[in-house]
């Protein structure tokens, strides 16, 4: 792994538990200190980022999404978000908090609902399954790279406001891998359930669910 790469794998790990500050801090210290250590020095180097009591609880959890996203192929990987050292906070020129309109909402809300009915692995399984056929929604390579790292890290903000045809595709995808592993009856019953579970967020937000579908 080259540099760029394995700041990749030390973001993605670090990102559902840091805040930009922690971040920029974070990856500043693995690049001057732990960068050309070996694996085993993440131990030591997750210990010094878990600066408050509420990270200092989920220390085992951090580590372990670390070495998950250092064995991880490079195609799950988070964008590099460069060079942090000498920053305070994490620079990122797509930081600006985006608003989305109904249907994008809708969209994540119900993706969450889908996600929800099934178990970890699974989930795992099902956003594999849409990061390798990313390519057929014919994204820009940008719009690609932001769809992609939100999959990823669904923690983070949805990137932006993307086309009803598009978001379409998206859920469609979701479906296509439900009823690979459970089958198109149980399949079925979880995007009713999920559908029920959103429907009155659809209604307050004056958007026909159907659309989506």
């Amino acid at each position: 792994m080259n540099l760029p790469l394995r700041r990749r794998a030390i973001y993605t790990g670090l990102k559902p538990y840091l805040n930009t500050t922690e971040m920029a801090q974070a990856l500043s210290m693995w690049e001057t200190e732990f960068s050309l250590k070996p694996p085993y020095a993440l131990a030591s180097f997750v210990t010094r980022c878990c600066t408050t009591d509420e990270l200092r609880r989920v220390r085992t959890q951090i580590l372990r999404a670390l070495i998950t996203a250092i064995e991880s192929p490079e195609s799950l990987l988070l964008s590099d978000p460069g060079s942090q050292v000498g920053k305070r906070t994490l620079t990122d020129e797509d930081s600006d908090t985006i608003v989305l309109d109904a249907k994008n909402s809708i969209f994540v809300a119900l993706s969450g609902a889908l996600w929800n009915a099934v178990d970890e692995a699974t989930e795992k399984s099902i956003i594999d399954f849409i990061l390798r056929n990313l390519t057929h929604l014919k994204l820009n390579a940008k719009q690609s790279q932001k769809i992609k790292d939100w999959f990823i890290s669904r923690n983070i903000a949805f990137p932006c406001n993307f086309e009803l045809a598009t978001l379409q595709k998206l859920i469609n995808l979701n479906y296509i891998a439900l009823c690979e592993y459970y089958g198109p009856v149980k399949a079925d019953k979880l995007l009713s359930q999920a559908t029920h579970a959103v429907e009155a967020e659809a209604a307050r937000r004056q958007f026909n669910l159907h659309d989506l579908l």
